[in-house]
């Protein structure tokens, strides 16, 4: 696929709209993954790219954990607490 030149916001929340969803559905199953299995596990519906760019944005938004350096779903907060 070739790359796409994001030239605002927009379009990068555009592009971390569309791929957040098929990483965090792969990573549901709770098994540790790195980024080269990602991008590779979604090879025939995103862009290598754009998968690199959304798990850095859902890393530094909290969504994912990458210890080790292997991506899993963060854990969530309990209510109520900070």
């Amino acid at each position: 696929m070739p790359k796409k030149l994001y030239l605002s916001s927009a379009d990068i929340n555009a592009m971390v709209a569309r791929v957040a969803p098929a990483i965090l559905e792969l990573l549901a199953d709770g098994v540790p993954r790195n980024e080269k299995a990602i991008v590779a596990a979604l090879a025939g519906r995103h862009p290598k790219d754009e998968v690199q760019r959304t798990l850095m944005r859902l890393a530094v938004t909290g969504q994912v954990d990458d210890p080790g350096g292997k991506y899993i779903l963060a854990p969530m907060e309990e209510e109520g607490r900070v």
